[in-house]
């Protein structure tokens, strides 16, 4: 029987797609599926012409094999090429070659040396969520979150992470590292936050939007959010100090959150959050600073493979 078609793109700055072993296993995982052709992420975006040119040969796997904001990024592509077409119609297969790789966790007992998600025979259909900002220059940008958002601590200790890639060893250990150091730094600012009819102003000490309760490496809370569920979880910190503040980030160590000091949970199907200053948000692992940002429930979905 012969293997279906699928491209896949590969994304070489991803925390692991420089080891030769985490690579040639994903190759080889990849191979036993899918008649794969592969091309690159490159900065210069022409990756997408790929991607694109691929649809209109009638090509409807695509494989990631790269971190969370590889994924972001093909999916992103997805849709931009699709058009109106139906996104249904297409499978999503992931290499998880990232340092955190939260799309794909749980993580399961076989998913060393990495986490494959290639079995297109039982994929099943994932929510996503659409993601409209306004930058510090006051430019309109639109993007598409597959796992979590973040604003305040969170993101600000993203950015840490993200900034000492070329230095770090072993994931656990840098998100340590950037978490303490985002506490150390971070100063609550104030954030209106619109939901559900209405308006409210908070301090904000953290904020996160989620479609998996996973935030980072073990990081993750005790929300009963899911991939499928047509809802967003929302996670807010407000008016912490540093020593609450780092206690409840330590919580999420053991996935405990609901119920601290300064904490809510709720779940909806539209949130915004604005500001009076530029402020750094997260999506799926990338960051930039924006003014207001809106997240709502994307009209279409997409088969992700088991």
């Amino acid at each position: 029987m012969s293997r279906p078609f699928a491209l896949v793109l590969r994304n070489p700055a991803a925390g692991r797609a420089g080891d030769p072993r985490a690579l040639s296993f994903a190759r080889r995982g990849i191979g036993v599926r899918f008649d794969a052709a592969e091309v690159v992420l490159d900065a210069g975006g022409e990756w997408k012409s790929a991607v694109s040119a691929a649809l209109h040969r009638g090509v409807r796997t695509f494989v990631a094999a790269g971190g969370d904001g590889t994924v972001h990024a093909l999916l992103a592509a997805l849709v931009e090429s699709c058009g109106s077409e139906p996104l249904e119609g297409l499978t999503l297969g992931i290499a998880a070659l990232g340092s955190s790789n939260d799309f794909v966790k749980p993580l399961r007992p076989g998913d060393s040396p990495v986490p494959l998600r290639l079995d297109a025979a039982h994929a099943a259909l994932r929510d996503l969520v659409r993601v409209r900002a306004v930058d510090a220059l006051g430019r309109e940008v639109t993007s598409l979150l597959a796992v979590s958002a973040s604003a305040g601590v969170v993101a600000e200790g993203n950015a840490l992470f993200n900034s000492a890639r070329g230095a770090r060893r072993g994931t656990g250990p840098a998100i340590a590292r950037a978490a303490l150091r985002a506490v150390a730094r971070h100063r609550d600012f104030p954030v209106r936050l619109r939901h559900d009819g209405r308006t409210e102003t908070v301090a904000l000490s953290s904020l996160s939007i989620l479609k998996s309760p996973w935030l980072s490496g073990a990081l993750r809370y005790d929300l009963p959010v899911s991939a499928d569920d047509g809802l967003l979880g929302v996670a807010v910190c407000a008016g912490m100090g540093k020593l609450r503040l780092l206690r409840t980030l330590a919580g999420l160590l053991f996935g405990r959150f609901r119920g601290r000091p300064g904490t809510r949970s709720f779940f909806t199907t539209f949130i915004a959050v604005s500001a009076d200053a530029p402020f750094l948000l997260e999506v799926d692992g990338e960051v930039e600073q924006v003014v207001e940002a809106s997240f709502d429930l994307f009209a279409r979905r997409i088969r992700v493979c088991a």
